[in-house]
């Protein structure tokens, strides 16, 4: 987890709690489960047919990845929550599961393995704890994709370079002594949740976790001994590499992804020698890209608004990324890495809005509705984990509450918006906080006589008025060309460029036809006067301004 504004860092670790919930059936309609009449729209989750009991398919090859649509992006922390059809039954797409390498082997044990409790992998055996074995099997029966967050490295394991934890009970964040140790536990849940074996599937791997804080992915530095960034990188990179490669014979289409938290720009976050050690996520990608080519790397990041205790965020967060500005990630990925398609997939795999003061649940709740029209309106993105159902006592003693439900389990306002937003499930349909535009983006113009105009598929900067709005297609599309959106001083302009014409990328905001459809208008990039403004019309002239380019044709 991101660090506090107060500088204070939170354990993330996953609750066990369950406690009473409010009965409910598998197409539940509403945020306590009542069922409701449904339609078959949705699409599955998994492709292959055979499915056994656990919901593994039985009989066949390895499996192809998921089927992911925009309509069930939307996943969560599940906090071993006892009610899985509140989850499952509310369109969720997903799960994120904590699998802590300290709990399947505390200590070094080769074979004989006992044969109900551990998993023999590669010379080792693996202690399997039964909630986890169970929910991993419950959830991949229910069509969600797992995504397993693979850290916490056993006291064996880290011994031969001097790591000073942040706390007590930080010492799971120091670095592995090698990656070969780390790589072997990730081929082991590769292999068992591999959606084959009775287990269930875990088809994306999250690489320990914010390695870009030494808090979180300690390699020997920190607590008064400077960093050095080379090692740092080549410590990640051994872990990073042994564990994708492992993968990749275990499940050759599962997804394998490096964990950022939100200090994302270069030179304003390498911060090796601070008092609480740092990389940028932008000098972690690029140190990676460089040591794990030709791999297929993708990225895991983590949102955090800029105060963890504040429902605040806003595009104007660099340098910092944000729910606010998240379509920066996106854009700076495809300009600095045009030939690593995998680059362009990106999982939000942890955060969440705090609900206690300085906020409220009802500052939590439209957080959260306004995270998911920036995030449904930046194609690229296909996973959004909410951190979490149930509020953590670690972390409201903090006065972190991100929880959609209390630590009473009683729900908060936030969990309606959460349930309820993607159900085109249900018949009639019920879409809000940007799912309703699907399978469409929508490019709204806005304006605010201080700064210019502004058009984007994301929220735009506070007290900006709606003019005008388009809509694009949040997927590829035969004869389309995506458009970028770029800052310009206080405005942005749109372009074809995934270059941004030497601005500051903004991100990705959608594909546009690149001759004119049925039903479609054409969109033109206008300038005011020598460029102190820019807006995006239907209409040739640029309503009395200067026609820059034709952007391509969209939907009115």
């Amino acid at each position: 987890m991101a660090a506090l504004g107060s500088g204070l860092s939170i354990v993330a670790a996953c609750a066990t709690s369950g406690g009473d919930t409010a009965s409910g059936g598998s197409d539940a309609g509403s945020v306590d489960g009542a069922a409701d009449s449904t339609a078959s729209d949705a699409p599955p989750v998994d492709g292959p047919a055979h499915l056994d009991g656990s919901g593994d398919v039985a009989d066949a090859g390895p499996l192809p990845y998921p089927t992911r649509t925009a309509y069930r992006l939307k996943s969560l922390q599940p906090d071993f929550w006892a009610n899985k059809d509140e989850i499952s039954g509310n369109n969720a797409g997903g799960v994120a599961m904590n699998l802590v390498w300290s709990s399947w082997e505390a200590n070094k044990h080769t074979p004989p393995c006992a044969p109900t409790t551990e998993e023999e992998y590669d010379g080792h055996c693996f202690v399997i704890a039964a909630n986890v074995d169970a929910a991993i099997a419950d959830w991949t029966a229910r069509g969600l994709v797992v995504t397993g967050v693979a850290y916490g490295v056993p006291a064996w394991a880290r011994t031969t370079r001097p790591c000073v934890p942040v706390a007590a009970g930080y010492e799971i964040f120091c670095a592995p002594d090698t990656g070969a140790d780390y790589g072997r536990f990730v081929g082991m849940l590769a292999r068992r949740y591999d959606g084959r074996h009775g287990h269930g599937r875990i088809a994306d791997f999250v690489i320990h976790n914010e390695v870009n804080a030494n808090d979180w992915f300690n390699v020997g530095c920190g607590g008064g001994t400077a960093c050095d960034t080379a090692t740092w990188l080549d410590v990640y990179a051994q872990s990073y590499n042994a564990a994708y490669d492992r993968v990749a014979i275990e499940q050759p289409s599962a997804k394998v992804l490096v964990s950022l938290e939100h200090h994302f720009a270069s030179p304003d976050f390498d911060q090796p020698s601070a008092a609480h050690p740092l990389l940028s996520a932008m000098t972690v990608i690029s140190g990676l890209a460089a040591r794990a080519a030709p791999r297929a790397w993708r990225v895991a990041y983590h949102p955090y608004a800029p105060n963890l205790l504040a429902a605040a965020f806003s595009v104007d967060d660099y340098p910092l990324v944000t729910y606010g500005n998240i379509g920066t990630l996106a854009g700076w990925l495809r300009k600095t890495f045009p030939n690593v398609p995998s680059s362009f997939e990106i999982q939000l795999t942890e955060s969440g809005i705090n609900s206690l003061s300085p906020s409220s649940p009802a500052a939590q709740s439209d957080g959260l509705c306004r995270s998911f029209r920036n995030i449904v309106g930046t194609p690229g993105i296909e996973n959004y984990v909410y951190h979490r159902m149930v509020d953590n006592p670690v972390e409201t003693a903090s006065g972190l509450g991100l929880g959609l439900r209390d630590t009473m389990n009683m729900a908060k306002p936030a969990w309606a918006t959460w349930a309820l937003a993607n159900r085109n499930d249900l018949m009639p349909q019920q879409l809000s906080c940007g799912f309703e535009d699907l399978p469409y983006v929508r490019l709204t113009r806005s304006v605010l006589a201080s700064r210019g105009h502004w058009a984007s598929t994301r929220l735009p900067p506070s007290g900006f008025a709606t003019e005008n709005s388009w809509k694009l297609s949040r997927d590829a599309q035969a004869g389309a060309v995506l458009l970028y959106e770029c800052r310009a001083a206080q405005h942005n302009v749109i372009t074809p460029d995934v270059g941004c014409e030497g601005l500051q990328p903004l991100g990705p905001i959608g594909w546009a036809y690149s001759t004119m459809q049925a039903g479609t208008v054409a969109l033109y990039r206008c300038r005011v006067g020598a460029g102190t403004d820019h807006f995006v019309s239907a209409d040739a002239a640029c309503e009395g301004q200067t026609m820059e380019r034709l952007l391509g044709y969209v939907t009115p």
